[in-house]
């Protein structure tokens, strides 16, 4: 059999790709590392997402997670030491998540006050998701684990304020220029969702929580309506 020894660069990808036999399949080209690194990484916070979501914080442990995402403990322990590590990074994976479907969705309104109300229907939809749920068993978490209650102050703090500015922006588009009553009116929508997100949970009857939701919307463009009165 005749080997052809030559070898070739692909100006596309910098790398080289050698010719083998004749009727062979071509040599696989090697993973960069850090290709591997956050594919690995991804895997192993999509598998806490999962486990999250079915199972709760205290129930998605280490190794509920690595039998999800048939890795190894050793493989686990390279990227995340700790359960902690874990969580954190899982949380602030949905949170990039969220912000770019927020990003995404509200683009598609044209109307700033519509966008104003718009953000609280999109936030509910996003609740709702396995990575919405999972985001708020870590919160409820950091009551009974006290080092990821300790640690989450900073993500939680980013994840707030992120809201909160983004709020604010979306308000000044339409003249509303009293920042504290955003910020009281956030607090009274956020806290009032993720209630109705746990009830949910537990709701046999989850169109009553569907219609308390659309009165907090109604409330929401009410409220709106009495600190940015319309103009005749």
């Amino acid at each position: 059999m005749n080997l052809e020894a030559s070898a070739r660069d692909d100006s596309d990808t910098g790398m080289s790709i050698r010719q083998t036999p004749r009727g062979s399949a071509p040599a696989k080209q090697r993973i960069p590392q850090s290709v591997r690194t956050a594919t690995t990484r991804l895997r192993l916070i999509e598998g806490a997402i999962s486990a999250l979501h079915d199972r709760g914080y205290a129930a998605a442990s280490t190794t509920e997670i690595l039998r999800r995402t048939k890795l190894s403990t050793g493989t686990m322990l390279h990227h995340f030491p700790t359960k902690v590590d874990l969580m954190l990074a899982a949380a602030m994976h949905i949170f990039d998540l969220q912000t770019a479907r927020y990003t995404a969705e509200l683009a598609l309104i044209e109307d700033p006050r519509d966008r104003f109300i718009g953000i609280t229907e999109i936030a509910w939809r996003a609740l709702r998701e396995p990575t919405g749920m999972a985001l708020l068993e870590i919160l409820m978490a950091t009551r009974s684990d006290p080092e990821l209650g300790r640690r989450f102050l900073d993500v939680g703090s980013k994840i707030e304020q992120f809201h909160e500015d983004s709020m604010w922006d979306m308000a000044q588009e339409i003249g509303l220029t009293d920042r504290q009553a955003l910020k009281q009116m956030i607090d009274v929508v956020l806290g009032a969702m993720r209630g109705l997100s746990i009830q949910l949970l537990f709701s046999k009857t989850p169109e009553r929580v569907e219609s308390a939701m659309k009165m907090l919307i109604d409330w929401k463009s009410e409220w709106l309506s009495r600190v940015l009165p319309t103009e005749s």
